[in-house]
């Protein structure tokens, strides 16, 4: 017995704060990588096309040279089908130069029209771009910017789902004992998360250069750090948690709800519970009196225990509030209510039990 509280006490700041900590950490460093460091298969890809020259004459797209070819063309017709699994549109050539059709984007083949004359670019046998006079169209021109972009905003959405998931697993439906602290709000460690969001997406997306890119992820993951201090600081270690204050002599009106499965009880069915100067009673409204109390017969409960809310079984219930097991006569009943409340109503439940008056 002695030596299980220390162990509860650790795996405590082991799952609800050193976990999600190391978790934000890792994951703000990984996309303050991609954010600064880009893709290096597509930077490289974009670094040779920048560098490539135009090809000497008589260089054909069919022989997929490090060179850029030009080819001018007239456009005959145009197909262009949007929402369509396969990519199924189509830019035609007058007289089948250079090509009969090529196969483009929806963009680009909604782009030009019938007569436009166009430029295309071509570069390792790849169609690069569709220039005319009033548009141009890129095909496969590299994009390090945009994939980075995307790549940083999947790691920091994935961060926060695996901190969701480890923090909202170990509390779902977990039971807790009536003096145990309020563990530490989800929001504490996805603030970071999001703050991280705020610079490094744009900063991938941008690609202002490795220097600049880099001065600016310090100074974003020095923010970062500073909300994980206070992350760690706000989810550290506090006061069990006291049952709401009973003035002697008075009401106090509380939101609770009986979960019950069928058939149901109507006498404990209601939105708030009202418990002090009269009898425990239930309530459609939060007050002020009684009116239409259904008093409940508290001699008849049995405490069995305290625990979070299941999720998937009672997602009508409020994610910060508590659930007590309870049997009615033997028949399984719960009382759900925010925490400090819900230990107002158990304590005068035990009370009833053991026959103690309030």
């Amino acid at each position: 017995m002695n030596g299980s509280a220390p162990r509860r006490q650790l795996g405590r700041v082991v799952r609800m704060r050193l976990l999600p900590l190391v978790l934000c950490v890792v994951t703000v460093a990984a996309a303050a990588f991609f954010a600064v460091a880009g893709i290096s298969s597509e930077e490289r890809r974009d670094r040779e096309w920048r560098a490539a020259e135009p090809c000497p004459a008589g260089v054909t797209v069919a022989a997929r040279a490090d060179c850029v070819v030009t080819v001018p063309a007239v456009i005959e017709s145009t197909r262009a089908k949007l929402n369509k699994s396969d990519r199924d549109d189509w830019l035609y050539f007058s007289g089948g130069t250079p090509v009969e059709r090529l196969n483009v984007s929806y963009d680009t083949a909604n782009a030009f029209e019938h007569g436009d004359h166009v430029t295309l670019t071509w570069w390792r046998g790849d169609l690069m771009r569709v220039a005319s006079a009033r548009h141009t169209a890129d095909e496969d021109v590299p994009r390090p910017g945009g994939i980075a972009g995307g790549v940083v905003f999947l790691v920091l959405a994935a961060g926060v789902l695996a901190v969701f998931a480890l923090v909202r697993r170990r509390r779902d439906g977990r039971p807790v004992a009536a003096d145990e602290p309020l563990p530490p709000s989800l929001f504490t460690f996805l603030l970071p998360l999001m703050v991280a969001a705020l610079w490094a997406v744009p900063l991938a997306g941008v690609r202002p250069g490795r220097t600049v890119a880099t001065w600016v992820a310090a100074v974003g993951v020095l923010v970062v750090l500073g909300l994980l201090a206070r992350a760690w600081r706000v989810s550290g270690p506090t006061p069990p948690l006291e049952p709401r204050p009973l003035p002697p002599g008075e009401d106090v009106i509380v939101p609770a709800a009986f979960l019950q499965e069928a058939p149901r009880d109507p006498n404990l069915q209601g939105t708030h519970v009202v418990v002090g100067a009269g009898p425990m009673a239930v309530l459609y409204h939060g007050g002020p009196g009684r009116l239409g109390a259904k008093e409940i017969a508290v001699g008849r409960f049995s405490v069995q225990g305290l625990r979070r809310p299941r999720r998937l079984l009672e997602h009508n219930v409020p994610a910060h509030w508590y659930v007590a097991e309870l049997l009615d006569s033997g028949t399984p009943v719960r009382l759900a209510a925010a925490p400090a409340d819900l230990l107002l109503l158990v304590q005068e439940l035990r009370r009833a039990e053991l026959g103690v008056p309030s």
